[in-house]
């Protein structure tokens, strides 16, 4: 199968291409940082044209909050008008789509967690908002598959999210920064994302023209994620702590039965075997 992944040199483009391509399938890769520009619809149209992909996986977007607080109209631009483009080239071409989506499309959260796909959707940030409005577009196309992934973390994804900015100042001989504490979040490994992306952009028919949580269902606060994080590496010095900040939910965790039994998705690292993996590369040079 020839699968077109937009934003395949990112965090999670790189690990999806990487799995597919052992599983045996072309890539055909569409990234900014090899000129190729989703919100510029004649040369995404002509790279449709000329590889003649099966299916596509979108992921490429402004995936951080503090750039898209930076930068809301770019933002706009590739989130919402970029999806759109995207959804617009796949219709035509009758490509099927797979979306990349967060957890951020639930926020604010008024209902008692776990979250199933039926929570409602809004956003409360710039990021969120952004792809919920994402989401609306290629809900107008037939095929398509939404995944909505939980917090993720991996080894790529440095200094962002608490993992990458606990380990970054950790590294730098410097005391870690926790918000708040009590807050929890469903940690998700990035070697589950692309396997979740696997099964999906490969799923039989029956399972299309759905939305997936994609996630552990496994509930951590983030007093006890930077906790763990902090005796992995052996850091000692202690964490200083700051206010919480809005845009962080009270409770997040999802319920991931739909994707267990639809695209018989079950996350196979926990948050500490996570952390394992992901510490085997050498970056965990605490000071």
């Amino acid at each position: 199968m020839k699968i077109l992944i937009t934003g395949n040199l990112g965090f999670v483009g790189s690990e999806t291409e990487k799995l597919l391509r052992k599983s045996g399938h072309k890539i055909v890769g569409y990234d900014l940082m090899n000129g190729k520009d989703i919100r510029d619809t004649q040369q995404l149209k002509q790279v449709f044209e000329e590889s003649a992909p099966d299916r596509c996986i979108h992921l490429a977007a402004v995936s951080r909050f503090s750039d898209a607080d930076k930068d809301p109209k770019k933002a706009l631009e590739v989130n919402v008008i970029g999806t759109k483009n995207v959804v617009s080239i796949c219709k035509k071409f009758h490509v099927p789509l797979v979306y990349a989506s967060t957890g951020s499309v639930y926020m604010p959260i008024r209902q008692k967690p776990p979250i199933t796909e039926d929570f409602n959707v809004c956003g409360n940030s710039v990021y969120g908002c952004t792809k919920y409005q994402g989401e609306l577009y290629v809900l107008e196309h037939d095929p398509h598959i939404i995944l909505r992934y939980a917090h993720l973390y991996g080894r790529e994804k440095r200094m962002y999210g608490l993992t990458g900015a606990f380990i970054d100042r950790i590294n730098r001989g410097l005391s870690p920064v926790l918000y708040g504490g009590k807050q929890s979040n469903d940690f998700t490994y990035i070697k589950d994302v692309a396997e979740a992306n696997v099964l999906a952009v490969t799923a039989g028919w029956d399972k299309w023209n759905n939305t997936y949580n994609i996630g552990t269902g496994e509930e951590i606060t983030a007093r006890d994620a930077g906790k763990l994080i902090c005796d992995i590496l052996g850091w000692k010095k202690g964490i200083e702590i700051a206010p919480s900040r809005d845009v962080d939910p009270k409770r997040f965790v999802y319920d991931i039965s739909k994707a267990e039994i639809m695209l018989g998705f079950r996350a196979r690292y926990s948050f500490k075997k996570g952390l394992d993996d992901m510490l085997k590369s050498g970056i965990n040079s605490v000071k």
